[in-house]
């Protein structure tokens, strides 16, 4: 293979659950420039090149034009979105820190007609929690570019992880929607789910899955993403063969997909397959470490009856969670709160009130609500969960937690 051809890839964010989770798009350029950062027309990608190793050999590459060329914002655009996808498939605190600083000195060169490295730093800042910092970010490139859609759709995004409803709402209504942006009604199909419509939010990701199924030129695990985006908002909703229907054929188009197999491990969970969940999990922790799915092989675990594998995972998964960014990693709270002790309820009501001060949405008001049910304060929980359930979301798990503390829960 020319070792002169390579990926340019831009690097988007859609939303799921509490996290950011990145949509990249990639096309085969040659590396010969025309003249300055000018790129030659993408070429056809072999479908048998190892993804992963194109993105190293980009890697590379870019690193040695970033150097070479002080001066080029393209280039640290382009080397900022591979390290950023890298990050998100290995957890690299490093990669991500390296990807900002990128993003920064691009936009440092260069402000106008640079706002997919706006949306490139936002999708950044989001990964890593700072959410209040990604809002300005975004609201520069609207600003640079006014009513882009795709500007709109991640202030609407960034803002509902923040609470501010009213502001996302107005954000998502002003969108002019023709239905090929299939990034876009990713963001467009969270807002519908998070505010009780499910029904849309369901019609916009599989609209996105068929836009993405028809590309040649996407890369699997991104087509797979919007498989498990679908099998999230099923699981969330209580559908749970739907949801293993969804996660399944994500693994289908992506072999080994880590996000696939941890939503698989919590459909089995919630089915009381608990060895099924247990073989799901550790297939997906081996490949990478997410502190959910070690709460979820965790309590399996538990209920298989083997506390010393049970300790042990839920060890591994305090780890996990004290390394990510954020007040609170809010999957591994509701796991103490179900599975810790007083001493550990009683650290997570505190950290949960400390995370609602930067980040007051429904699912930090949930856990809160959760926290100070499990602590004994029965009338705040109520309120709190009040608020929770304000936005009409259809989560099982709210539908849990407000059913203990007492409360009603809205129709419609």
């Amino acid at each position: 293979m020319n070792h002169r051809r390579r990926f340019l890839i831009s690097t988007l964010v859609v939303p799921i659950a509490a996290i950011g989770v990145y949509v990249i798009s990639i096309a085969r350029h040659s590396a010969r420039a025309d003249s300055g950062n000018a790129l030659r027309a993408p070429i056809a990608v072999p479908i048998l090149y190892n993804e992963s190793h194109i993105r190293e050999d980009d890697i590379v590459f870019y690193t040695r034009r970033v150097r070479e060329d002080p001066g080029s914002a393209l280039d640290r655009a382009a080397l900022a979105g591979l390290l950023f996808a890298r990050s998100r498939n290995t957890g690299s605190a490093s990669d991500l820190a390296k990807a900002e600083k990128l993003a920064r000195q691009s936009i440092d060169i260069r402000v106008e007609s640079n706002g997919h490295t706006y949306e490139l730093l936002a999708s950044v800042l989001m990964a890593r929690h700072a959410f209040r910092e990604a809002r300005v970010v975004a609201a520069q490139a609207d600003s640079a570019e006014p009513d882009a859609p795709s500007h709109l759709a991640l202030l609407g995004e960034i803002e509902l992880e923040l609470g501010a409803y009213n502001d996302a709402a107005a954000h998502f209504k002003a969108i002019h929607f023709d239905g090929q942006q299939f990034t876009i009604g990713a963001r467009l199909a969270r807002w519908y789910e998070l505010t009780g419509r499910i029904d849309i939010a369901r019609q916009f990701l599989t609209r996105a899955i068929h836009r993405v199924s028809i590309r040649d030129d996407l890369p699997r695990e991104q087509v797979a993403w919007f498989h498990y985006r679908l099998g999230e908002l099923e699981l969330r909703a209580g559908q749970l063969n739907a949801a293993d229907s969804a996660f399944r054929q994500a693994l289908i188009v992506h072999e080994d997909d880590v996000r696939a197999l941890g939503g698989l491990a919590r459909v089995a969970l919630a089915r009381g397959a608990w060895r099924r969940a247990v073989d799901l999990g550790e297939r997906a922790t081996a490949l990478q470490l997410d502190a959910g799915t070690l709460g979820t092989v965790s309590a399996a675990y538990v209920a298989l009856g083997d506390s010393v594998q049970a300790a042990s995972f839920a060890n591994a998964m305090t780890v996990s969670a004290r390394e990510q960014p954020g007040t609170m990693h809010r999957a591994w709270g509701m796991f103490l709160l179900d599975h810790g002790n007083a001493a550990q309820r009683t650290m997570v009501l505190a950290r949960a009130r400390r995370d609602l001060i930067v980040r007051n949405d429904v699912y930090g008001q949930d856990l809160l609500a959760w926290a100070m049910y499990r602590n004994g304060q029965f009338d705040d929980a109520r309120a709190m969960m009040t608020k929770a359930m304000s936005q009409h979301t259809q989560d099982v798990l709210f539908t849990t937690h407000a059913r203990a503390i007492g409360v009603e829960i809205p129709i419609g």
